[in-house]
């Protein structure tokens, strides 16, 4: 028992001392959204609830705690639904604030089934709470990294394969469809060095993201399973924000490849529920991650339980 224990802390002992920036995922919600982590709605009718979070040090040591809640409703062999909820406390420098941040609805069908292979598709939306406009004490508009949203609705497209029970192959994009960040963010108003390590963000633009994951799966015992695998989240074009003069400027190098080395760690109890644990460290990064989403350790927990 003692060595699953270890098995399970793994992960976070692997995120505590990870010191390289990386791009955790697109945002704080897409990479751990089901059917990018292999998803089994073969059960009729069965409904489960997820709590979790993602955990991580951004820019001038920026803490943020993105809890969230999911629900999953299975209601035939091949269709499932999923609903995600997701918030953002984010503490550093410049103050300690709270905010919800997104609301996910996505469809699952699986085209795919036997004994060994599984085939998943998935189609959904990203629904934003906020504009991104959340201000400090001093009335001036907060960095994306203290953002709980960055104000995008979106359509999210994936496909989830699993080969010979062990094999897991994802791929899915984010499209941003229509943008309403209202951030005013501009570094040199806070007349403080640390803030100039934050990119600016007057009206900013972001572009789609595409997400590419492999891993390979396999038992530590009868209810532990581990997955070390690779995610890549390529950003299919520079950001932009709005200068002074009202012109829109492209953020160059916010174009390009983010590569992490993930491990997974799940372990299911005797009622069913699942406890994950995930951490990413990198191997490429983009040379700049104007979204808010640089982070020197990433870490996310999930605790899974069945209604029925």
């Amino acid at each position: 028992m003692n060595k699953y224990l270890f098995l399970l802390a793994f992960p976070a002992i692997i995120a505590a001392t990870g010191r390289s920036n990386a791009q955790g995922c697109s945002d704080a919600g897409f990479c751990s959204l089901m059917i990018l982590k292999n998803v089994n709605p073969s059960a009729k009718k069965k409904q489960q609830i997820s709590i979790g979070s993602n955990i991580g040090t951004g820019e001038e040591q920026t803490f943020t705690f993105n809890p969230y809640l999911q629900y999953s409703r299975s209601v035939s062999t091949r269709f499932s639904f999923q609903g995600k909820v997701t918030a953002t406390y984010a503490s550093g420098f410049l103050g300690s604030y709270f905010s919800p941040g997104d609301l996910y609805g996505l469809a699952t069908y699986t085209a795919n089934q036997s004994n060994t292979d599984q085939l998943h598709l998935l189609a959904g939306v990203k629904i934003p709470f906020t504009r991104s406009g959340q201000k400090g004490n001093n009335g001036l508009s907060l960095p994306l990294d203290y953002q709980s949203s960055l104000g995008t609705y979106d359509v999210i497209l994936g496909i989830n394969y699993m080969a010979h029970q062990h094999w897991e192959f994802n791929t899915g994009i984010q499209i941003p469809v229509i943008q309403h960040n209202s951030n005013t963010f501009f570094p040199d108003e806070y007349n403080n060095k640390r803030a100039e390590s934050f990119a600016p963000a007057n009206y900013f633009r972001r572009k789609p993201d595409l997400l590419l994951r492999t891993g390979y799966m396999f038992s530590a015992g009868k209810s532990v399973t581990i997955k070390p695998g690779l995610l890549a989240i390529y950003h299919l074009g520079n950001d932009t924000y709005k200068d002074r003069l009202n012109n829109r400027v492209s953020i160059d190098g916010s174009k390009g490849l983010t590569l992490n080395g993930t491990v997974t760690i799940s372990g299911q109890f005797k009622n069913k529920s699942v406890l994950e644990l995930i951490a990413a460290t990198p191997f490429i990064v983009r040379e700049i991650r104007a979204d808010g989403l640089t982070r020197s350790f990433v870490a996310n927990i999930q605790y899974s339980f069945l209604l029925n």
